[in-house]
């Protein structure tokens, strides 16, 4: 019995309490990435080794810009140290969710649609305290759990590098 648990979790089936359910989880997460980012013909992460430098505003100039030459184009601002696209671009409701359970982007114009955590957050003013498993996590959860159909560009406002994700 307890060798059995003991090769399961070597197999990937994780704690022995789990059964292999987490394993699962993961590998379904993975597929929902790959569908999704199939969809998407190019994908550009700003990103930096520090915060304050600008991605935000690169981000939402380059996403903004693409969508206006007609590109259709998504903006994920995954930045959970200080997410800033949504302010920046004068989005203040939260976002909806889909008969399927997907998060429905934010439409900016015809061409721009946006996701950002802090159109998760009821209060504006709310700090995350997250450490990296979770800050992770939700990065995939983004990645994975946002319908945003056929995209010429996906445009990602990534973490300052000094995030442990």
């Amino acid at each position: 019995m307890i060798h059995d648990s003991v090769d399961k979790a070597k197999k990937g089936g994780g704690c022995p309490s789990q059964g292999g359910d987490m394993a699962e989880k993961q590998r379904q997460e993975e597929e929902k990435i790959k569908t999704s980012l199939s969809k998407i013909k190019h994908k550009i992460f700003v990103l930096s080794g520090k915060g304050g430098v600008g991605k935000s505003s690169v981000s939402a100039n380059l996403a903004a810009s693409l969508s206006k030459k007609g590109y259709k184009t998504g903006l994920m601002d995954v930045d959970v140290h200080g997410p800033s696209i949504a302010q920046m671009l004068g989005l203040t409701e939260l976002l909806n969710i889909s008969e399927n359970q997907l998060l429905i982007p934010k439409q900016v114009n015809g061409n721009l649609k946006v996701v950002s955590v802090q159109a998760l957050m009821q209060d504006k003013d709310q700090a995350i305290i997250w450490r990296g498993p979770a800050k992770t996590g939700m990065i995939k959860q983004f990645v994975s759990s946002v319908d945003w159909g056929e995209l010429d560009y996906l445009i990602i406002d990534a973490p300052p590098g000094t995030g442990d994700e």
